[in-house]
């Protein structure tokens, strides 16, 4: 793997981290666990930012790096449709997208705003249009807008020409990198606090109890992070299970230390750090957690059948 971005890839990258960076100070804290920003959906429309994946010299890696840096805003937009599946599989579709895995009863993250919902089923992947009528808002404590279909039986699903495996391994390849971005952030977050916040006449970072833990949590996050990138750069089945394993393996005992690093400001609205931590429990058990991640790793590389 060569560690290096190409400079049509850091090109990229400088046009989304000043998008980032410009919508990052005008979060808005304190009303809801999520913050759906349309004015950033707009700027990152505009500047063609999530036809990156299908651009040659940008790819997969620069559609990973890309969804890392924006996955780590407090505000939310949709990631892994938008700037991997659709522009590989299915660039005709419209955006927004949500995903269904099976069951199409069930509630799903995106839904609301979606114009795209996909349902795929073993080897089989259909498609519907969406308009807002079909589609009933739910009330939830994660990070995301989720919904559900009215009545799913009644759309217009199409099957769509294209290989249900390929679409399973974009997936877990974005939701490691989407879940490795919102742990980071967290992680920063409380690594910011800990340095300011004073106990027994020192900063909380001080104690190297604290110290550990926090260093144990970067060293997984950023394992994650260059899993995700060898899994875009290889293309690879089993590095996109291994990537999302690792993600979603890790998550629950970083989360945990991160809260009580922070304590009770960390579950306030007033804070971001709940955005990130909610956001990584609901992608946690993505597509059947970090067991179903290893499960089809230990399938992939040893061409076996397994199953739940």
């Amino acid at each position: 793997m060569n560690l290096e971005f190409n400079p049509d890839q850091l090109a990229l990258l400088d046009a989304v981290e000043r998008i980032a960076s410009a919508h990052e100070a005008r979060s808005v804290l304190g009303a809801n666990h999520f913050e759906y920003s349309t004015l950033l959906q707009t700027d990152l429309d505009a500047a063609g930012i999530f036809e990156a994946a299908a651009v040659e010299e940008l790819g997969a890696v620069a559609a990973v790096a890309m969804i890392h840096r924006l996955a780590k805003l407090p505000q939310c937009v949709e990631l892994v449709a938008a700037a991997l599946v659709l522009p590989l599989l299915a660039p005709d579709l419209a955006r927004a997208c949500a995903v269904f895995w099976g069951r199409r009863d069930g509630p799903a993250r995106w839904l609301p705003g979606a114009r795209t919902v996909l349902c795929v089923c073993g080897d089989i992947v259909e498609t519907a249009m969406l308009t807002d009528a079909d589609v009933a808002s739910l009330d939830s404590p994660f990070g995301y807008p989720v919904g559900r279909l009215i009545e799913p039986d009644a759309l217009s699903w199409r099957q769509l020409d294209l290989e249900a495996a390929e679409l399973r391994r974009l997936w877990r390849l974005g939701v490691a990198i989407e879940l490795t971005g919102c742990l980071e952030a967290a992680l920063h977050a409380v690594a910011a606090h800990v340095r300011d916040r004073r106990q027994f006449g020192r900063p909380l970072g001080a104690f190297q109890a604290v110290q550990h833990r926090l260093a144990a949590a970067a060293v997984q996050v950023e394992a994650g992070r260059w899993l995700a990138l060898q899994a875009a750069h290889s293309g690879c089945d089993a590095d996109a299970a291994c990537a999302l394993a690792h993600a979603q393996d890790c998550t629950p005992a970083i989360t945990y230390d991160l809260h009580q690093f922070m304590g009770a400001m960390g579950l306030t609205l007033e804070h971001p750090l709940h955005r990130w931590t909610t956001r990584a429990k609901m992608l946690r058990a993505d597509t059947g957690g970090a067991q179903a991640q290893q499960l089809a790793l230990a399938a992939a590389v040893w061409d076996l059948e397994v199953t739940a």
